[in-house]
């Protein structure tokens, strides 16, 4: 999984930082409810209008873990914005349409859920940052 991580960070244009080249972000999700799960969500524009998020998650339970954007912060979420696919094996990719810069107006989060049937539990979540 850190292989293709490194390739999704280097197809993204990621680094170690927070900003990469040409808007690309890379967060950190921190764990969640004790879940003992921690990963990356690498953003990045498309085009004007939308943008992709693949999440990476380590320790991934065999049931798909449904992921989205809310208002944050962590820990208080408000409803969902923009669905993302669900993490399959710890890893998602959606392209959702918002451009980075809506992404980034401040008060959102990127955040996977324990599963379907334990939707209230938090699993990772990591703030996006607002553009300077």
């Amino acid at each position: 999984m850190l292989l293709s991580l490194a390739v999704a960070v280097a197809a993204c244009g990621g680094s170690d930082s927070d900003e990469g080249a040409k808007g690309t972000l890379r967060l950190e999700l921190a764990e969640e409810s004790e879940s003992g799960q921690s990963g990356t969500a690498i953003i990045s524009p498309v085009d004007g209008e939308t943008t992709r998020i693949v999440m990476e998650i380590d320790h991934p339970p065999d049931l798909p873990q449904p992921a989205h954007v809310h208002p944050g912060p962590c820990g208080n979420l408000g409803d969902p914005i923009a669905a993302l696919e669900s993490l399959v094996d710890g890893r998602s990719e959606t392209v959702v349409p918002m451009s980075l810069a809506e992404l980034q107006r401040g008060g959102l989060v990127v955040h996977a859920h324990k599963s379907e049937a334990e939707f209230e539990v938090s699993v990772v979540c990591a703030a996006i940052p607002a553009a300077g």
